[in-house]
């Protein structure tokens, strides 16, 4: 067995370096635990070493963090009460030796990595590095002593922020917050780690004081100093993770609880809280739906990694400088890849280049980086009316007005300037690609890119199959996709895909349900308290009543079991467009909400009637059957496919794993018996589908 740590001793300083072979990362899993104990034993049997540098040998990081796939499959608290207490063995033998130990991090430093470090007694970090204890976005904690250790490392605020949230933060910030003692450059990390780590075992002292000044303040001691402005610290930091989570995630919760009660207790009980707190949280459905969630975010990446067709994409050519254009040239100039922006109009092209700079504007106050990073990103983007400088363009993405004779104009007119491997995509979001390709000389080389907006925020990437799209094609813009930081899913070239048509229709039930006497009003609280952002009418505000509309329309056209509404064609024919004109279901100013449009009573009277759990099944119920067409008619290829585009296209609750993943908890044969009774009530969209009947053995 390759070994993952090796070591080596050059005048009573010992430099030990992680590396595991084969691999881009490294990982906590049994053989590298294993390794970290049997060297720290090793180490603090040898009497003549006085410091100790630990660095990891992977370009890409220090240490990515613990093996999901170990932690995944348990059931038993106890079992994860036991991995959590013998990984905090491991990390305590390393605190425990008697030298000064120092991290030397950079690249990324997650979870139990960023754990691992928190038990070495110095830290010192390159500018590029990445730090997270991302753990309660898999439904647990930090268990190997993150809960514990950060708490009496730095602030008690800064703490709380960093562990229930889960986010990452640059070395800059840890530098400010004392989780690190110095920054290094890039490129002399292990020298400036040596430097540092001279003077720790010179004196101590100025980086101790140094590390003290940063929590230290007068807000540190009103709040973190005294009983009483400690319980307002706690009181508030819980009403937010309750405004956040609505309560639907119980590990922030917990880890709120164990930080506090940690605090009273030594570190050693401090730790014993932690571990069986994360063993409770370890075997949660929570959990594991996120844990699902997480697999499906890595598999585009799994999948690209069996094809090895296709090309690579450097240069890109967007059509359209409207809202959509303009975040999808912002998008590419953050990932480093050349681009054009075409119109036809230069005042949309300006408009266009703003949109994308002022993206980067307000990525700069979240993340504080110079505005050199800005010019340098928006240097790679520039503008033309003509069609002169696609010569060498590998993707050109079309993001026109969604018209289809529109698109198949512009899709004739932009081929003749193309190299022969360019590539043409749609960003439509429900026009059918094969009849773009119509218009095409090389239709193997279109397809559709289904962006969703806002794009800076939306994971998913819809790749739609045209008839005559290539796999070649297709498995460029599928890597292109994850090349970009996009979740990519295949879908073939059906009306609506699979997103709007899952989402349309669900909108659409909410209107007929609405229409047939339930309090609108209390439809959207259902759904928020099921635990979606927002509910179904808000949502028809942010898509726009025009656009829900149009797609509502055209679903109902091409699958004639949907059952049209005409709610929405009179509020829109009154003029309310949603959030983009101002009101809807609910009043804006501007972009914010500013509560119920009472003008909306004149449409549908606010009644009586709250919505219960029969509407919520009716509602998701359709949903689940409509997603088991779009399996059976091979819009998708697995229910793995609609988890991906529900969660990351629509915002369906995560803690529930997915649409698929949550009506299998529900029960197929269930869900199947109450589709029966529903289509008897409300017609032939709820008769349930083959596939459906067949997962749950329901033949009746």
């Amino acid at each position: 067995m390759s070994n993952c740590i090796t070591y080596e001793i050059n005048e009573n300083i010992v430099t030990i370096t992680l590396l595991t072979p084969d691999s881009k990362v490294n990982i906590l899993n049994n053989q590298f635990m294993s390794e970290l104990e049997q060297v720290a034993h090793t180490l603090a049997n040898n009497s003549e070493i006085q410091g100790a540098i630990i660095i990891s040998g992977q370009p890409a990081g220090f240490i990515a963090g613990a093996d999901i796939d170990e932690f995944k499959n348990i059931t038993d608290a106890q079992k994860g009460a036991a991995l959590a207490a013998s990984g905090q063995y491991v990390f305590n033998l390393w605190e425990a030796l008697p030298f000064p130990v120092v991290a030397a991090i950079h690249g990324h430093c997650m979870g139990g990595g960023t754990e691992f470090t928190l038990a070495c007694h110095y830290r010192i970090a390159t500018e590029n590095t990445l730090i997270a204890l991302p753990e309660v976005k898999l439904g647990i904690l930090p268990g190997f002593g993150g809960t514990q250790r950060l708490p009496r490392l730095i602030s008690l605020e800064r703490s709380l922020d960093f562990i229930l949230s889960g986010r990452s933060i640059r070395s800059s910030e840890a530098l400010k917050t004392g989780l690190i003692d110095r920054l290094a450059d890039n490129d002399s990390l292990k020298n400036e780690a040596k430097a540092l780590l001279s003077e720790i075992m010179s004196d101590n002292s100025v980086v101790l004081s140094q590390r003290k000044k940063k929590s230290a303040g007068w807000r540190q001691i009103l709040l973190e100093r005294n009983p009483i402005g400690r319980r307002f610290l706690f009181r508030n930091a819980r009403q937010r993770l309750m405004k956040k989570t609505g309560g639907h995630y119980p590990a922030p919760l917990k880890a709120l609880e164990i930080i506090e009660e940690g605090l009273t207790l030594s570190l050693k009980s401090g730790l014993e809280l932690e571990a069986n707190t994360l063993g409770e949280m370890i075997v949660t459905p929570v959990s594991k739906n996120l844990v699902h969630l997480f697999h499906l975010s890595q598999r585009p990446k799994k999948i690209a990694g069996q094809s090895s067709m296709g090309h690579e994409i450097k240069k890109v050519a967007v059509l359209g400088a409207g809202i959509m254009g303009g975040g999808i040239v912002h998008l590419l100039a953050n990932r480093g890849i050349t681009t054009i922006l075409k119109d036809i109009n230069q005042q949309a092209l300006e408009t266009g280049i703003q949109h994308a700079k002022n993206l980067f504007k307000t990525e700069q106050k979240k993340k504080s980086f110079p505005d050199s990073d800005i010019e340098n990103k928006m240097a790679l983007l520039t503008t033309t009316l003509t069609y002169d400088s696609f010569t060498d363009v590998d993707l050109v993405i079309e993001a026109v007005v969604e018209k289809l004779p529109i698109k198949q104009a512009v899709l004739r007119e932009t081929e003749p300037h193309l190299p022969h491997h360019a590539l043409f995509a749609s960003n439509t979001s429900a026009l059918a690609i094969s009849k773009i390709q119509e218009s095409a000389q090389r239709m193997g080389q279109i397809a559709g890119l289904h962006f969703f907006n806002p794009v800076d925020k939306m994971p998913l990437i819809e790749i739609v199959r045209g008839r005559q799209t290539s796999d070649e094609t297709t498995n460029t813009l599928f890597q292109f996709a994850i090349d970009i930081g996009k979740l990519p899913i295949i879908t073939s070239d059906k009306s609506g895909f699979l997103v709007n048509r899952l989402l349309v229709t669900y909108l659409l039930e909410a209107a007929l349900t609405a229409t047939e006497g339930v309090n609108w009003r209390s439809i959207d609280k259902l759904m928020t308290d099921f635990g979606y952002p927002m509910g179904p009418f808000r949502l028809v505000d942010e898509v726009g009543m025009d656009i829900a509309v149009e797609v509502g329309d055209t679903l109902c056209q091409t699958f004639n079991y949907l059952q049209p509404t005409d709610l929405l064609h009179k509020l829109l024919n009154k003029g309310l467009l949603g959030k983009k004109g101002g009101s809807g279901f609910y009043n804006y100013t501007n972009g914010h909400s500013e509560g119920v449009n009472l003008a909306i009573e004149t449409v549908i009277p606010a009644t009586e009637r709250l919505a219960d759990h029969t509407e919520l099944k009716r509602l998701m119920y359709l949903m689940v059957n409509e997603a088991g067409r779009c399996i059976e008619e091979g819009v998708v290829a697995a229910p793995e496919d609609v988890d991906t585009g529900m969660v990351f296209g629509t915002g369906f609750p995560p803690f529930h794993g997915g649409l698929c993943r949550w009506a299998d908890a529900e029960g197929l044969p269930g869900i199947v018996k109450t589709l029966k009774a529903f289509a008897s009530q409300h017609g032939d969209r709820f008769t349930p589908c083959d596939y459906l009947k067949d997962r749950s053995g329901f033949y009746l």
